[in-house]
């Protein structure tokens, strides 16, 4: 068996990894939906995953999502780590700048409910022990393509 190589054969890749990339996802009023990340207390095992996520070859904003800088921008705000005393303040001042169709996104098990750290001084434990989330991604930390694919889980409803 030969292997070809050049420039014909990554073309050929490229349009087969075109192919079987995923539709593009967008909310209900038909746009991209906009992602703000916050880390909130952690090691920030999740932060890196998300962080690995928007560099990976996993097709983020080509699937209908992209990462912001500013919550004032975002449509989803995406949470890692256990919430802490001292970052508490943080996630309230992004959520409240947050337009008012907003969705909050727990991701890890110290987003959910505190994790290791929930019985720690400095921690009041995950976001759903504090205000309504809209969808958990388990896992400490999950993968960024266990993000990626329950990202386009929620999107699509």
């Amino acid at each position: 068996m030969t292997v070809r190589s050049g420039p014909s054969t990554l073309l050929l890749a490229l349009m087969d990894a075109y192919r079987w990339r995923p539709a593009s996802v967008k909310n209900r009023a038909g746009s991209i939906i906009r992602l703000y990340p916050i880390e909130t207390g952690s090691c920030e095992g999740c932060a890196m995953e998300i962080s690995a996520l928007n560099g990976s070859t996993i097709p983020l904003e080509g699937s209908g999502f992209q990462i912001v800088k500013a919550p004032e921008e975002a449509d989803w705000l995406l949470v890692t780590g256990a919430v802490t005393r001292s970052r508490i303040g943080a996630l309230a001042e992004a959520w409240n700048a947050m337009p008012q169709r907003k969705s909050l996104v727990a991701i890890g098990a110290c987003a959910q409910n505190g994790g290791p750290f929930k019985a720690d001084y400095a921690t009041l434990g995950g976001v759903e022990g504090l205000i309504q989330v809209y969808r958990s991604i388990p896992g400490c930390p999950p993968s960024p393509h266990e993000i990626f694919q329950a990202l386009l889980a929620l999107a699509e409803g």
